[in-house]
């Protein structure tokens, strides 16, 4: 061929030499027409779009998008990007999926004056199976969060943390690292201890006697071994002074949330409790009842009731569960896990309480001794008591009452009727 010749158009799009060399090492067409249409757009163009003007697959557009990538032609925005174009759009809103930065992406979005529903991964995974035939790509989960976001209004979006939420719960989270290095120091301490015949106590935590017990049987040991016993002794000591240091910050900044605090009043809640309750938990308005609150924590049964299941049968009528629990399954163990976790530590603490003869004449012991007497199993009385400590939580922040041990556990209704007596004498003192 002896040329070709080049028309000017209205419009050029300009490439460098560099980019053209790269596209031509490349030696992807697909790449390159892509490259050319982002150009033609100014970078600003949605896929469906994209795969409209190219007449691409949805694959065939992923495999050019990350050749580009690999190219070092394009790159996904990063979060400075992405609050820069923030500023310049009017009030929009923005779906996202939970990740670890999202309570500060979205109270920076929401300063700007946009709204921000953060969806479970969940909900957008079900989305995706049900219309997408489970093909989950970048494309079909952008598809789902908009269409969860704008069409499906009974979907509960993910609570946005504030700061002082985001700091508790970060305290928290160094704090359970923490005690998990020391959990593992001091059992692989142990663990080799015993393999040299070395005798500690279970359930001891002495350093000083991990010491001595070390240094009786040096000679046996060796150098080595024993200088490397105490670096992991060492290591579980400084570790536990950490842990307490930390325990005073979370104490405090416990003691400055009014939430929080009013938590830790009630019994079996101490301040890893409160904390994380109040973290979960929010503002308590999002919970009409306290069966709501309790099910947020997933200690309220699951309801299986459909079709004929949980309906009596003629043939094993007196086999019947009570009415009540008719079609209800187990705890249906949702929302967070350590918050849950933590309140059944609770509840298990006000069980060995009343064991031990120490639990003060009130409804919560009068119910215990109800629940043991007819022979309930152990694991169901604390997942009972456990769920009956977050509805008095439920009630104190939603009454904005103090926590009394006489009055937790008796319904509203029989403290309602217990009230009206004593409003009636006082009235009649008065007027006397």
């Amino acid at each position: 061929m002896a040329g070709y010749i080049l028309r000017d158009g209205e419009k050029s799009v300009v490439l460098r030499a560099d980019q053209i060399d790269r596209l031509l090492g490349r030696g992807d067409g697909d790449a390159a027409l892509l490259y050319l249409c982002l150009l033609r757009n100014d970078g600003a163009i949605e896929p469906q779009r994209l795969m409209q003007s190219l007449r691409f697959s949805e694959l065939r557009l992923r495999a050019a998008e990350t050749a580009l990538q690999e190219l070092g032609l394009i790159d996904r925005m990063d979060y400075e990007s992405l609050f820069e174009q923030a500023e310049k759009l009017e009030p929009t809103l923005f779906a996202m999926e939970p990740c670890c930065g999202y309570s500060q992406i979205s109270l920076r979005l929401q300063n700007m004056g946009h709204e921000v529903k953060v969806i479970s991964g969940h909900a957008v995974k079900n989305w995706i199976a049900t219309h997408k035939s489970n093909q989950k790509t970048d494309l079909n989960d952008a598809t789902a969060l908009a269409k969860l976001a704008l069409y499906d209004h009974d979907l509960q979006p993910i609570r946005v943390k504030n700061v002082e939420e985001c700091r508790i719960a970060s305290v928290q989270a160094i704090r359970i690292q923490l005690r998990t290095q020391a959990t593992k120091s001091l059992v692989c301490f142990k663990s080799l201890c015993q393999c040299w015949g070395i005798v500690i106590r279970r359930g001891s935590l002495n350093t000083k006697k991990m010491a001595e017990a070390v240094a009786a049987v040096e000679k046996l040991l060796g150098a080595e071994v024993a200088s490397s016993l105490m670096i992991l002794r060492d290591a579980y000591k400084f570790t536990m002074k950490q842990i307490n240091a930390l325990d005073k910050v979370l104490d405090a900044l416990v003691e400055a949330n009014e939430q929080a605090r009013t938590m830790k009043t009630v019994l079996g809640i101490g301040t890893q409790t409160a904390a994380r309750l109040a973290v979960t938990t929010g503002d308590i308005k999002r919970f009409p009842m306290p069966r709501s609150y309790v099910a947020y924590f997933g200690l309220a049964p699951r309801n299986i009731i459909t079709g004929h299941s949980g309906t009596p049968s003629p043939s094993k009528r007196d086999a019947l569960k009570p009415v009540s629990s008719r079609g209800q399954g187990k705890v249906s163990r949702r929302g967070d896990r350590v918050a849950r976790s933590f309140i059944i530590q609770g509840a298990a603490t006000i069980y060995m309480l009343y064991c031990k003869d120490m639990l003060p004449e009130c409804q919560l012991r009068r119910w215990l001794h109800e629940q043991i007497k007819r022979g309930k199993p152990y694991g169901k009385i604390i997942v009972s008591l456990a769920a009956k400590l977050l509805r008095i939580v439920w009630a104190l922040l939603t009454y904005g009452e103090k926590f009394d041990i006489h009055k937790a556990g008796v319904p509203r209704s029989v403290l309602a009727a217990m009230e009206k007596p004593l409003k009636h004498d006082a009235a009649a003192e008065s007027a006397a």
